[in-house]
């Protein structure tokens, strides 16, 4: 979801124009951003504006759902349990991974998003669906509704640790030069001298 379009959450624009405001957000989104994650978190946002869109699980009848885009979004990983919950089933133990991710008012900005329920996290080789977003006590500024950062539950959904499908990016295949050319200012090819056979 676009950032201008979230259902919750608002605040006091003119609050959120004063420089001491400004100063606040700018010091909690180089802290998110020092601390984040490396690899940084991969949010997939799910395209809302399918007509068969369940409102209650967010998902499509067939369970498909169309991705948007993806966004390397900097989010600072956290486990509430501390280690991993596992689950026999039929497959074998499965880990029941539930961890959260704090994420800057100004990265949201800045990327135009808004996580909601439904929307994916690609991270440490696991994939994440979104449970629930909060803003924590903490993360108000001084005594006004200005939030400094979200709080994003994620776990991995019911269906398993399958990465959704998402349009890979379309790079343009470089020409290496053949073992033969010497156009090159007179270089080795790229995988070293030419060897004769």
């Amino acid at each position: 979801m676009r950032y201008a379009e979230r259902p919750e959450f608002p605040y006091d624009p003119e609050v959120f124009k004063k420089k001491d405001t400004q100063t606040a957000l700018r010091i909690y989104d180089e802290a998110t951003r020092k601390h984040s994650a490396r690899p940084t978190p991969k949010f997939l946002e799910v395209n809302r504006s399918i007509d068969d869109l369940d409102p209650l699980w967010h998902t499509t009848e067939d369970g498909k759902e169309k991705l948007l885009r993806q966004l390397d979004i900097p989010a600072i990983n956290l486990f509430p349990n501390g280690k991993n919950e596992w689950q026999m089933t039929k497959y074998g133990m499965v880990p029941q991974r539930r961890d959260d991710f704090i994420l800057s008012h100004k990265s949201l900005i800045e990327f135009d998003y808004f996580p909601v329920r439904g929307d994916y996290v690609l991270w440490n080789g696991y994939t994440y669906m979104i449970t629930f977003v909060e803003i924590p006590g903490d993360a108000y500024w001084h005594q006004t509704n200005i939030w400094l950062g979200l709080k994003v539950k994620c776990m991995i959904p019911a269906e398993g640790d399958g990465r959704p499908s998402f349009p890979p990016p379309i790079t343009k295949q470089q020409v290496l030069p053949s073992l033969n050319d010497t156009e090159l200012g007179r270089l080795s090819p790229p995988d070293g001298p030419p060897v004769h056979i």
